[in-house]
């Protein structure tokens, strides 16, 4: 079996605490591979460490373990804690990254046998001395022997889309690199409301001032300078603009409004 740990964490690569991590657990294991997810995750956001896992989905061999390191609570009394789904493993703090795992969970462990902890822990390196041990050892120890196990886990709370009549009521959650701007809105719920309506358009209003006429197969199906709206592969519904950045262009941030009507026939 493949033994693979993704990293993600608020690190940057400027710094040399990505590749102390992986020399602890090679040090453990030296057959193990790394793949690096991200280490761009802006200092302490957690909301959006979640959702850069929400992306892995199943893109990864059945034993994969997951190291999350985006930890501002470091050292304070949040656990440490290893979370098992039907093909991963997740290590990393429990403060909320691991929100978007609900449907998959099958087991959570407080990671609190010292024996597997380096020496002399540090109050503000657990990458180093608590999760990336655990994550090494996680191949060849079952995971009861790292801990007691827990019932549930700490998540955010989420805003969920609001439907009322022909419009569902949402907001933007996330901004990617290129600055596309992902909304809380599933593809599952405008998929309802089309069978509600089969015969009506769909518009989109954003920050209550910026309109998209219908949805967008691809991007580049979108006139330069335009605001889209398109399907994403997370299933959401997303708004970008073709070969520019659409938070900057048109001044959306995290928290703006989005409302996707579907129109009467005039």
């Amino acid at each position: 079996m493949s033994k693979i740990v993704t990293l993600t964490t608020d690190f940057g690569l400027s710094d040399p605490w990505v590749g102390i991590m992986k020399g602890v657990m090679l040090s453990i294991d030296s057959e193990i591979r790394f793949v690096e997810i991200t280490h761009d995750i802006p200092p302490q956001n957690i909301m959006k460490a979640a959702l850069c896992l929400r992306g892995i989905k199943d893109s990864f061999p059945k034993g994969t373990v997951h190291l999350v390191v985006v930890d501002p609570g470091v050292g304070s009394a949040r656990d440490p804690i290893i979370i098992k789904t039907k093909r991963y493993y997740y290590v990393g703090p429990d403060n909320g990254v691991f929100t978007f795992l609900d449907s998959k969970v099958e087991k959570i462990v407080k990671i609190s046998n010292n024996c597997f902890f380096r020496d002399n822990i540090s109050s503000t390196f657990h990458g180093r001395d608590i999760f990336a041990p655990t994550a090494a050892k996680l191949f060849s120890r079952a995971m009861d022997d790292f801990g007691q196990p827990l019932k549930s886990r700490d998540k955010f709370r989420l805003s969920e889309p609001q439907i009322e009549a022909d419009v569902i009521k949402g907001e933007v959650t996330y901004i990617d690199h290129f600055g596309n701007l992902f909304t809380n809105v599933p593809t599952e719920t405008i998929q309802q409301m089309q069978k509600l309506f089969p015969t009506r358009s769909i518009s989109i209003e954003v920050a209550g001032k910026y309109l998209v006429k219908g949805l967008s197969r691809y991007y580049q199906s979108m006139e330069n300078g335009e605001l889209g709206a398109i399907i994403n592969s997370f299933d959401l519904l997303e708004l970008f603009m073709r070969n520019k950045n659409a938070s900057k262009s048109y001044d959306i941030c995290l928290g703006d409004s989005v409302a996707v009507r579907f129109l009467s026939p005039t």
